[in-house]
């Protein structure tokens, strides 16, 4: 089911530069993206080690290991804590992950990871450790790479949610101060998380193009929410994301009016609901023979 299509805004061009530079300033800062806790609430910190090629991955945890697996992928710059508020409700009966992606938080390497398929090659052998097919939730950077692993390893992933998700390679743009910082002298100056972060946006346009390649094969139901006033990952990601995602159980597409990018952070309700939805349509997909359950 898709919703309609994103409208245009008519507000002044000083309150769109104003939204934009808060969004990436958050981004960068997490400044007002803070989530309250007591140490009550704190999830299980845990790690796997990495082997071959894949690096260790280190993750939180929530709820009953034999439940089913839930896993929450964080964008860039971020690590495992943005989805804090989703480890402390709604885990009876399930097992909420939120990772930190290869190359953040305490995950390896010490270099960045800025191919797609790495970064979804790596998180699906925390997958496999689990019970049974996950729902992968995955913010800004964080969907694509839900997607890949959708995409590369179906027998993993039960259902997706992408909350603001960048996915056309068109809206992917970059700045000579990107290029600059990516440059060894200012690069090394950098903290590690925004190092990373540069180089995985300098790869995201193509890796982009690599996934639209890919997005066909996803089976799974996937549900895509997205703020109209997102600055960051544009609305018209959303539409292009529905639009190459033909071969799954179920698409859904929300549209959230005075919504900016961070619904994940402060829309944590309506991003627990969507979920509710997609577990859902994860159920039925799960009941269905193969290719009996399209719309």
């Amino acid at each position: 089911m898709l919703a309609g299509h994103p409208r245009t805004g008519s507000d002044h061009r000083f309150v769109r530069s104003y939204r934009s530079f808060r969004e990436r300033f958050q981004a960068l800062t997490g400044l007002g993206l803070s989530h309250r806790g007591t140490a009550q609430d704190r999830p299980q910190r845990l790690r796997i080690p990495g082997r071959g090629d894949l690096p260790d991955l280190s993750y939180l945890a929530a709820g009953s290991p034999k439940g089913r697996q839930m896993l929450f992928i964080h964008g860039t710059p971020g690590t495992a804590h943005d989805w804090t508020p989703f480890l402390h409700k709604g885990t009876e009966g399930q097992y909420r992950l939120a990772v930190d992606r290869p190359g953040f938080g305490e995950s390896g390497p010490g270099a960045p990871v800025v191919a797609l398929g790495e970064q979804a090659r790596a998180i699906a052998a925390l997958l496999q450790r689990g019970e049974g097919p996950a729902v992968l939730v995955g913010s800004s950077y964080g969907g694509p790479v839900a997607l890949r692993l959708a995409a590369d390893h179906p027998g993993l992933v039960a259902g997706v949610l992408l909350v603001g998700a960048a996915g056309d390679p068109e809206c992917e743009q970059t700045h000579l101060l990107q290029r600059l910082a990516a440059a060894r002298p200012f690069r090394r100056l950098l903290p590690r998380a925004l190092a990373h972060s540069n180089a995985e946006l300098l790869a995201l346009r193509r890796e982009l193009q690599v996934l639209g390649e890919h997005m066909g094969r996803i089976q799974a139901p996937v549900m895509i929410l997205q703020g109209l006033h997102d600055t960051l990952v544009p609305a018209e990601n959303s539409a292009y994301l529905a639009g190459r995602l033909v071969g799954t159980a179920r698409r859904r597409l929300v549209y959230v009016e005075q919504a900016g990018h961070f619904l994940h952070i402060l829309f944590t309700d309506l991003v627990e609901e969507a979920l509710r939805r997609v577990l859902a349509d994860a159920d039925v997909y799960a009941q269905q023979p193969e290719g009996a359950f399209n719309s």
